[in-house]
């Protein structure tokens, strides 16, 4: 066996350097505020735990059609609007963009019983209708991300005459591909079981999940550098505290809705399926969807790979498909500072070109 060499002074010098990252972790945590500061909006329209903002705009429209974001039932929205330099959701007000937001709040024990139908037909259908009555119009574009971004392909191919243009931001579509490791995962998850135990599975659950596609990377390794996370510039501190703050923001998830959601559109990969899939009591079919698309994905993204979501080009009968790959993982693709520098722009200018008063 070789013999371990230590060098005393590159120790000594190691030791002092992570010493004055703890003091300097230290001193930024003390100084920190890290409320959550988002933009001005208003709640205009509450059902059950749903609630649907409008956010106040910064400039003069640039589009005369809102933009519905429907985001996933996991973790809170929040996240599009982490803080004043890092939020998708100022970018797209600045660039002119009318925005409505749902928020699906926290389910309790007692909506374990909701269906996905309850979701598309009951709460988001409501929440489209509010928006179009308050933005005066008679379409939206739809915004969808992550699972919200399925639940807005569903919700189109239900109400096509409510929804002009269809925006998908990281969005799962063919399960089958082999890189789409989240699908192969909750292959082998008994949910009736964890329905049985839990009610609804608690949001905790969930995140060790997630942790567990990348388990070193997301738990040792994060741990190890969340001093230098903290110890380094005051703003990157801040947004590291606000990302782990958002990240164990986990609501539980209402049982009857996340096991047909998991065996519709994981298992069965019923997007995917030429003849359909029963949903909300009709027969739904993608190659049916013709209206604008563009899709959104991140090429380093380890929970929704890129092949994931491209598929969504073969799966659709739209004309006018147009795709925006953003080198980023999942939640850098909403957030990062480079997606942020290009993709409200992308948006905003995709819409400008398909506008209703464009057309006029």
């Amino acid at each position: 066996m070789p013999k371990i060499s230590l060098d005393p002074d590159r120790a000594r010098q190691q030791m002092a350097a992570r010493q004055k990252t703890l003091r300097d972790s230290v001193n930024n945590l003390s100084q920190l505020d890290s409320r959550h500061q988002g933009a001005c909006r208003d709640e205009i329209f509450s059902t059950d735990a749903v609630r649907l903002y409008h956010y106040r705009p910064t400039v003069t429209a640039t589009i005369k059609t809102p933009v519905l974001i429907c985001y996933a039932l996991v973790n809170r929205p929040w996240v599009l609007d982490l803080s004043p330099e890092r939020s998708l959701i100022r970018r797209l007000l600045d660039e002119g963009v009318p925005v409505y937001l749902i928020d699906w709040g926290y389910p309790t024990r007692s909506d374990r019983f909701l269906e996905l139908e309850d979701y598309l037909e009951d709460y988001l259908d409501r929440c489209v209708d509010q928006v179009l009555q308050h933005g005066q119009c008679e379409q939206l574009n739809l915004a969808g991300i992550c699972q919200g971004g399925v639940l807005s392909l569903c919700y189109s191919a239900l109400h096509p005459d409510k929804v002009r243009n269809l925006i998908t931001l990281v969005t799962p579509v063919d399960s089958s591909q082999p890189n789409f490791r989240l699908g192969q995962l909750t292959a082998h998850i008994d949910l009736t079981l964890a329905a049985t135990a839990y009610g609804n599975l608690p949001g905790p659950l969930l995140n060790e999940i997630y942790q567990a596609l990348k388990p070193m990377r997301l738990g040792l390794q994060k741990r190890l550098q969340a001093g230098e996370e903290l110890g380094g510039d005051p703003e990157r501190a801040l947004n590291y505290l606000l990302m782990e703050r958002w990240l164990n923001d986990c609501p539980d998830l209402a049982s009857a809705a996340l096991q047909e959601f998991v065996q519709l559109f994981l298992r069965d990969n019923a997007l995917m399926q030429p003849e359909g899939f029963r949903l909300a009591g009709r027969t739904l079919k993608l190659q049916a969807l013709e209206l604008p698309l563009l899709n959104i994905f991140g090429l380093k993204d380890h929970l929704v790979p890129a092949e994931t979501s491209t598929a969504l080009k073969q799966a659709t009968g739209s004309r006018d498909y147009t795709e925006l790959a953003i080198a980023a993982g999942h939640i850098g693709t909403l957030t990062g500072q480079k997606a942020l520098s290009h993709v409200p722009t992308a948006i905003a200018r995709w819409l400008q070109q398909r506008d209703a008063a464009k057309k006029r």
